[in-house]
């Protein structure tokens, strides 16, 4: 499975849109790793985890073909994370030569209600005939071509299903948790009851260097790091599974380097914008219903 970090930021970006604090005007001189765009990630060229407002960037900066999406993953309604405006574009006369013309959207209620509300005014018929919308809940399991994807249950906002994803391509199970505080360990023994095995987690970690415990609508990498030994403990992991950190904030005193220096010791990766990486699980796939 090939994975790639579009965007790492929260909401607001790094540095922040309208922000003057220390760490944003550090990212604005330094540019490079500092620079965070809206959380993102593209999963073997055909598959997108969320939809910001920042895909067109990421199709900019990456020179993707976003037309050979096959699939999108959408984890709550945020504009950060759902931006459906831009599905108005995806056929003639605003994209010619597209590679696949059917994409699958995929959301809780919230998102594919909003989904289909924000297009509605400006979507053409011929366009609005290429994509599927289809509503998901937790523990769902979803067969799509190639790929067997589990919704996940995320603790975020209050009144809204919000999700994240377990995602399996036949040859390797990748988890993304972002946007969720810390979870309870019956969802992930409830994944591994379902046959899921994981080689991958990219977890929020929007507080930087802090643990924020229960009840909060986000992680920091202290947070992650025990969520991720509470999916070894009931078996979820592979032996060889990494733990990514991702979806930063600005409100943190660490910049992307001060973050490697802290998480490098406790083992865990801190993703960049661009940031590619190729997991291989070598384990028998068998998801369960």
């Amino acid at each position: 499975m090939r994975i790639k970090f579009l965007g790492t930021s929260a909401a607001e970006g790094v540095p922040a849109v309208f922000c003057n604090c220390e760490l944003c005007r550090h990212a604005k001189e330094t540019g490079g790793r500092n620079i965070r765009t809206r959380s993102q990630i593209l999963i073997n060229d055909d598959t997108l985890f969320d939809f910001p407002m920042d895909t067109y960037a990421h199709m900019l900066s990456y020179k993707l073909d976003l037309s050979r999406i096959k699939r999108v993953l959408i984890t709550h309604a945020h504009m950060d994370h759902c931006y459906p405006q831009e599905f108005c574009m995806r056929g003639e006369p605003f994209a010619r030569g597209m590679t696949e013309n059917n994409v699958t959207v995929y959301g809780n209620p919230t998102v594919t209600e909003m989904f289909r509300a924000d297009v509605a005014r400006e979507i053409r018929p011929n366009v609005e005939q290429g994509i599927t919308v289809k509503t998901v809940h937790p523990f769902d399991r979803i067969s799509d071509g190639d790929m067997t994807i589990i919704a996940v249950p995320a603790k975020h906002t209050k009144g809204e299903e919000c999700l994240a994803y377990y995602v399996n391509d036949g040859t390797a199970g990748a988890l993304f948790l972002n946007d969720t505080g810390v979870l309870d360990a019956e969802v992930y023994a409830r994944l591994k009851s379902m046959g899921a095995r994981v080689d991958l987690v990219a977890a929020d970690s929007t507080y930087g260097a802090a643990r924020m415990g229960a009840g909060r609508r986000h992680m920091g990498v202290l947070d992650g790091l025990d969520q991720f030994s509470i999916m070894r403990e009931v078996g979820l992991l592979s032996d060889a599974a990494q733990l990514f950190a991702t979806h930063f904030s600005h409100n943190n005193d660490r910049d992307y380097y001060g973050m490697c220096e802290f998480a490098a010791p406790l083992g865990v990766t801190v993703a960049y914008d661009g940031l590619e990486t190729e997991i291989s699980g070598n384990y028998e796939f068998g998801i369960k219903n």
